[in-house]
This record gives C-alpha cells, structure tokens and sequence, in this order.
C-alpha cells in the first residue's frame, strides 16, 4: 500500500471537496436538496456514460443546483510559504540568454525566487526569449519560477486541447472554436502586463474583425477567451487559485477556467507487483455565472467541482478510476459560448469525448441541453505515459 508524499497530503488535499465537507460538522449529510447535489457533483455519481451525459445536461442548464455554499464554508488552500531563493548560478542564469530547460533547476525546489527588483518590461523581455512566460510569476518586481515545462504537464494539457477541440469536428464554421493555446492575455493594456495559461479557446461567434471587442484581451481588439486551462504541478494551488481571482474569472473576462492539478510524486513510482503508475490527480472547475448564480455578490470564485482521477488518493493507492466512463468533467455550452451574439441552436452542438466509443443508453438521450464530457481517464493515461517506464 503506497502513500503519497506528506507535501501533497497536507499542501493538496485541503482544497478538496472531501476535506471541505468534513470540515463541515454541523452540515447534514442528506437533506431536501441532496438530489439536487448529488446532480452537480460527477465524483459521487456511479461510474458510468449514462450518469456523465446525464450530469452535462443538468450542468449545461445554469441552475441553481451549484450548491457553493458547501466549498465557502471551511475551505482551506495551501500557501506559498517554502519559497526558495536562487543561487549564484541561477541568478546569472536569469541574466543570461539561456533557455528554461539549461536552468537545470530541481523541481523539488520550486517556487523559486530568480530576481528581485526587475521592470516588468525586463521580464516580458526575458520571458519573451525563451517562450516561457506561463511558467513563471512577476509580482511588484520579484520573478519567481513557479513551474516547469515536464512530460506529464505538457501531455496533460496537450490532451485536454485535443479532446475539447474534437468535440467542434462538425460545427459549422460559426460553431467552431479558435484554440489559441497559451496566448498572452493582457490584464493591464496601458502597463503591458500580461498573462499566459497553458491553453485558452474562443468561439468564432465572438471574432469580428470590423469590430474591436468593447473589453479586449490584446492591443488587436480581440475578445477575451471564454474557456481557460490550467495545469498545476510544481504549481501550487494557491497560486493558481490566485491568479484565477485576480486575472482569469475578473468582471468581462473569461467563464469557465478548467484546472488539473498533478499531485507530488507518493512515496513509490509505481505499484511494486502490477507497475502501476502511482499519482494523485485532480480536476477543478470554477465557473463565474454558476459562483454568481448562488452568490449575486461573491467577489472570490473557488472550485463548483472537484473530480479525483489519479490512481493515489486519502494516502493510499485508489482504483475508482482505472479504466475508460469512470470519471467525467463536463463543460456546458452556454459557458463556451458566453457573450456571443447567436448562441448555436441545441440540437447542433453536443459531444460526449472518449477513446472509447461512446454507445447511447436504452432511455432518452439525455443531453437536451448541449456542451463537452471529456473522460479523464484518456488525461491520466497521457500522464502516466509521460512518467515514463522506471
């Protein structure tokens, strides 16, 4: 039986749901409402296709069925409060025109403190040289490395684009979807100051090339995304939960910011006699109409989901998730489609993404309502692939 490392367990797995509800004393367990939860929450339903199309349909509806008062009340998140400093060798390292991959930086490390006292057109200069802007963090003049361009980070997010984007095969040319991948998002047009995130998407509705967007992400006029991804590994949650209250989910910007959160290696690689790989993996939804759904004045967006689906959990090896319909994040189309002119009509646009063939099942199509089931599993299994053999 492995365990996972006492940084993921006490850094990661307060944010999660689980905790949150047992920090939940005085809550009831069952009430009145629990249906209506049990609709929302993809992680407590029975591991099945049926289940996750019916889930996308309830989702895609905006209703109030988010029940966010049951994340407010006693979440907790991780703090960056281990923050390393540089050595002399990657102080001039920053200095220099090296690229991120000749930093030969332990991952262990991270976050990283590379310099102090830098314009942030230094670090838009330096950033822009090595292409490497989403992996490290400028705040009042410190630069700090917060990620690393790993295999599982960049399978993780790669997939996610190739699974969400197949879901437009056959849209029309109206209905598609840009992937404008890690595009840089300027939060501060007047400054310059930018942002990047692993991956982003726009519908075509909202790219009118006569008109300038009236809130533009860019010098160009163009519309924010509506869809935002995050990978999170050396990354920690609090930062990421962050930067989505300060950037990502800011009044007239993005909808919905989908984030996977890889867990710290568990004490082992792998099961010592099946090989299996051994990581906790997490996927976070946060969703601005739902948070403003439930809260009218809610200033602060935390996750309206969390799904398990890695194969280490509560510090033990977990087996809910070993194999293809187990775990499902859905994105509706009202989110992907926020602020366009037309939304899509319903019977056009719905999806359900898997490696393996979707087959429907003997009562009415549930998905009256379109969006996206992605399977997780096809994201887990790109991760462990990146891990590699040993």
């Amino acid at each position: 039986m492995s365990t996972s490392s006492s940084a993921d367990e006490s850094d990661d797995s307060r944010y999660s749901l689980s905790y949150v509800s047992k920090k939940q004393k005085n809550a009831k367990v069952e009430s009145a409402s629990a249906p209506k939860r049990r609709s929302q929450r993809i992680v407590d339903q029975n591991s099945d296709l049926a289940v996750a199309t019916s889930q996308l349909r309830l989702s895609s509806s905006q209703s109030s069925s988010y029940d966010l008062s049951d994340l407010a009340s006693g979440l907790e998140v991780n703090t960056d409060t281990n923050i390393n400093e540089a050595d002399e060798k990657e102080k001039n390292w920053w200095l220099s025109k090296g690229s991120l991959g000749s930093l030969g930086v332990d991952v262990e490390r991270l976050p990283l403190v590379l310099a102090r006292n830098v314009t942030f057109s230094q670090f838009a200069k330096r950033v822009n040289e090595i292409n490497a802007r989403r992996f490290l963090d400028y705040q009042n003049g410190t630069v700090t490395i917060i990620e690393l361009p790993t295999g599982e980070h960049e399978a993780a997010h790669s997939k996610f684009s190739r699974q969400f984007t197949s879901a437009f095969n056959n849209a029309t040319p109206q209905d598609d979807i840009a992937d404008w991948g890690a595009k840089s998002l300027y939060t501060n047009l007047q400054s310059g100051e930018y942002e990047e995130p692993d991956a982003c998407f726009v519908p075509i509705r909202l790219l009118d090339p006569l008109n300038p967007a009236p809130n533009s992400c860019d010098r160009n006029g163009n519309p924010w995304p509506t869809i935002i991804f995050e990978v999170a590994s050396s990354e920690t949650l609090q930062h990421v939960v962050d930067k989505i209250n300060d950037y990502w989910l800011a009044p007239n910007r993005c909808e919905d910011v989908i984030v996977i959160k890889i867990g710290n290696w568990s004490e082992r690689r792998r099961n010592n006699q099946t090989r299996r790989p051994l990581r906790r993996l997490r996927c976070l939804k946060f969703c601005r109409t739902a948070t403003l759904q439930q809260n009218p004045n809610a200033t602060t967006f935390n996750a309206v989901e969390e799904i398990e689906f890695g194969s280490v959990a509560n510090g033990r090896e977990s087996y809910f998730c070993t194999g293809p319909h187990m775990r499902w994040l859905t994105i509706d189309r009202d989110c992907i489609f926020t602020g366009c002119p037309q939304p899509p009509p319903l019977p056009v646009f719905y999806d359900v993404i898997s490696s393996i063939p979707f087959h429907p099942p003997l009562f009415p199509h549930p998905l009256q309502t379109p969006g996206v089931a992605i399977d997780l599993f096809d994201i887990q299994q790109e991760i462990f692939k990146a891990m590699g053999p040993n």
